[in-house]
This record gives C-alpha cells, sequence and structure tokens, in this order.
C-alpha cells in the first residue's frame, strides 16, 4: 500500500471513529501526521520558481523597510547600544584634549551630528536597495533558499555594495551638509588648535565615516530581519512568504 493510500486510510478511520470521545488521545496523535502530510502536499503543487523569487524578493523589502524605519528614526543610532557612531579613533587624542580644556559639549555635539547624519541618510535608503532586489534570478533564489540565515543578506551585500555606496554617497553628503556635521567638524579642529597649536590630527574623512558605519548598520540589521523571517512564522507577512519559507522550514 502507498503512503498515499496509508494516510488516506488513517484518515478515514480517524474521521470514522472522531465522535467517540475515548478516542480523543489518538486523533491528537493522528491530526499533525495529516496536518503534516496534506500542508507538504499542498506545498508542492502550489510553489512555482516564481513563487520562490518573489518570496525572497519580498523578504528582503521587508527587511530593508524594518531596518531603515529603526535606524532612521529620531536617535535610530545615537541611542542605539549596537549601532551608535562613536567619535573617530583619529580624532580621539583631539577630543581628550577639548574635554581637558573643558570643550566637552564641543565634543558631544561632534558625535552627534555624526550620529545625526547616518539617521538622516538611511531614510533614503529604500529606493537604492529596492532597485538591486530586483534584478535577483531564480539560481540566486535557490541558492539562498537552501543557503544560511543571511545567505540572501550576503548576496544582496556582495553583488551591490559597490553600486549603494557611490549611490549612498551623495545623500550622505548632502545629510552632513543639512546637519552642520561638516561646519562641525571644521569647528571641533579649529578648537584643537587653538588649545594645542603645536598638536597635528590626521585628517578623517568624515562622509566615508558615517557612510561606512551606515551601511554596515544597514546590512547588519536586514540579516537579522531576514533570520528572523526564518525562523518565525509571525515574520511572515504576506501569503506567499508563508507558504515558500514555511515549506522550506520543514
Amino acid at each position: 500500500m502507498t503512503l498515499l493510500k496509508r494516510i488516506s486510510l488513517l484518515l478515514l478511520i480517524a474521521l470514522s471513529l472522531s465522535a467517540c470521545k475515548e478516542l480523543d488521545p489518538m486523533m491528537e496523535k493522528v491530526k499533525p501526521v495529516l496536518d503534516k502530510y496534506q500542508g507538504k502536499s499542498s506545498a508542492d503543487k502550489g510553489i512555482t520558481s516564481g513563487d520562490m523569487v518573489a518570496a525572497i524578493k519580498q523578504a528582503l523589502a521587508q527587511g530593508v523597510d524594518d531596518s531603515v524605519s529603526l535606524l532612521g528614526s529620531a536617535k535610530g543610532f545615537s541611542l542605539s547600544d549596537i549601532y551608535h557612531i562613536p567619535i573617530p579613533q583619529k580624532l580621539q587624542k583631539s577630543a581628550d584634549i577639548l574635554r581637558k580644556f573643558g570643550q566637552g559639549k564641543k565634543v558631544d555635539e561632534f558625535e552627534n551630528r555624526l550620529n545625526l547624519a547616518a539617521e538622516e541618510s538611511v531614510k533614503q535608503a529604500v529606493p537604492v536597495f529596492t532597485s538591486a532586489i530586483k534584478s535577483m534570478s531564480v539560481q540566486d533564489a535557490l541558492g539562498i533558499m537552501k543557503g544560511a540565515d543571511d545567505a540572501a543578506t550576503q548576496y544582496f551585500k556582495q553583488k551591490t555594495s559597490a553600486t549603494l555606496r557611490q549611490k549612498f554617497m551623495p545623500v550622505i553628503q548632502k545629510a552632513t551638509g543639512e546637519t552642520g556635521l561638516t561646519s562641525s567638524y571644521k569647528s571641533l579642529v579649529s578648537k584643537v588648535s587653538s588649545f594645542a597649536p603645536n598638536f597635528s590630527e590626521k585628517a578623517v574623512d568624515i562622509d566615508e565615516y558615517v557612510l561606512d558605519h551606515s551601511m554596515n548598520a544597514l546590512f547588519d540589521r536586514i540579516a537579522i530581519e531576514e533570520q528572523q523571517i526564518r525562523k518565525d512564522p509571525a515574520k511572515r507577512t504576506t501569503e506567499l512568504m508563508k507558504s515558500v519559507y514555511g515549506y522550506f522550514a520543514k
């Protein structure tokens, strides 16, 4: 007797006897088996390669949206224990000198503007990431679905980092200007020179510094979102994601 016939026979017997309360314990054991088989059969018949690609793209889009919402919110960087952007290491000596002479407020202002620039920049990230998501192939999707918990994020990072940096930089530069970060940096350096004329500090590319932190934070958050979607059914917000990720989770 084939597996299908056995399951069908088991279902018929279970249904015919389900009215007997004495058999309730048996029904509790039978039901999960039937549900699992029926769910797998439905997935086998219903999931296409197009569905799989679409589900992964939905997951990435959701990960990007959630990440941008978190990081781009007020104090999304500055109050974060993980993504807070500190004073650049190359400027640490300058910061120490200023604090020594009672100019700690100036240092704090500069550090706050670093984080504010990052927050402003990531708000512009969604269209850039959305464009990159669209190019995913069926082969890419299959490899991602069967890969590690962060396979989609790693693929995304590998394929788009260079382009993202290129497109993101103008956004960062605009943000650093609008938040007053550039002028704050110049003011910081000027203050150091006034207190320690002979002290020299290597120049720091503030835009690159903020860009690096912003992108690292975004990819990290997207990876976290991806892992949650794979492991937690509650994070699958569309029927397609529930179907595809649910099947591959079995």
